[in-house]
């Protein structure tokens, strides 16, 4: 009997396929377990696991790109249905994720969360189907030639729970005399613009000419209206930060559950991917010795 080649490689496929993908969610399992929770105000920079609740961030609310639903967050996947001869099947035509940074709040502090390159898991979603390939609402729409494309869309909203595990970064704003040299700097070019008042207020020996030492004057006076200014405004805070982590062991995951539920979810993934690996590389060898 002569090698199916085609069946050979499929077999193949799958084996290494599944079993690399259940590996990979045993990993994650293992690292939700692993890595404690912390608070904001306290966590150590570095690679660190935040639960608190979803909110706005700097920028406005979203609206998600299909049902156009106030979110912080979403995605989304157009699919059209295709047949040809005995052979149908959904394929995707469009596909989106959003990637505006929001904030995530767990009592102690704010921080930023940027969804670029994360692994996102919402509760919020939802799947319909209609005619046209942009949806005109959440609810089947039918025509004489039925339901050709099917959308799938995913977001999250403020106050929905919030856990991430991902890379922590504090921002430390400017120190005080940091700012206070911004501020002389502006203040010293906005003065040179107009020349002639800078040499009526500091000219002291009236030659219509700024000296050296009438220059330390100058400099003098902005940097007390600077400080003036620095002391007007209300003081700022550190600026934290979770992204994506440059580490392959270290993924970076948004999930709107408790990180026991998620870890147990991987598991059973990692269970199911490990089965149909087994039986991908049995196949496999079966086919092997059948030649």
């Amino acid at each position: 009997m002569a090698l199916d080649y085609l069946a050979l490689g499929i077999s193949g496929a799958i084996a290494l396929g599944c079993g690399y993908g259940s590996l990979s969610s045993l990993l994650a399992a293992r690292v939700i377990e692993d890595t404690p929770t912390s608070k904001i105000r306290s966590a150590h920079q570095g690679y660190v696991e935040l639960i608190g609740f979803a909110k706005a961030g700097l920028g406005n609310m979203l609206l998600s790109g299909l049902s156009q639903t106030p979110c912080l967050w979403y995605k989304y996947n157009i699919e059209r249905y295709e047949s040809s001869g005995k052979n149908s099947s959904w394929r995707s035509v469009e596909r989106k994720t959003s990637d505006q940074p929001f904030m995530l709040n767990d009592g102690s502090g704010d921080c930023v969360v940027y969804p670029d390159r994360a692994d996102v898991s919402t509760q919020r979603k939802k799947t319909w189907k209609g005619s046209e390939r942009h949806p005109s609402g959440t609810t089947s729409s039918h025509s004489l030639f039925g339901s050709r494309y099917r959308y799938t869309e995913e977001i999250l909203c403020a106050d929905d729970l919030l856990y991430v595990i991902g890379q922590f970064e504090t921002r430390n704003p400017p120190s005080n005399s940091e700012l206070q040299q911004r501020a002389m700097t502006e203040i010293l070019n906005e003065w040179k613009q107009d020349y002639d008042t800078l040499v009526t207020r500091f000219d002291r020996n009236g030659d219509g000419e700024i000296d050296l030492q009438e220059w330390d004057l100058v400099r003098a006076e902005a940097l007390r209206k600077a400080q003036r200014d620095i002391n007007k405004q209300a003081p700022q805070n550190p600026i934290h930060t979770i992204s994506y982590s440059p580490s392959r062991r270290q993924p970076y995951m948004i999930a709107c559950s408790e990180p026991e539920s998620l870890s147990k979810g991987f598991r059973w993934q990692a269970f199911f991917l490990l089965l149909a690996s087994v039986a991908g590389t049995t196949a496999f060898v079966w086919q092997i010795l059948q030649a």
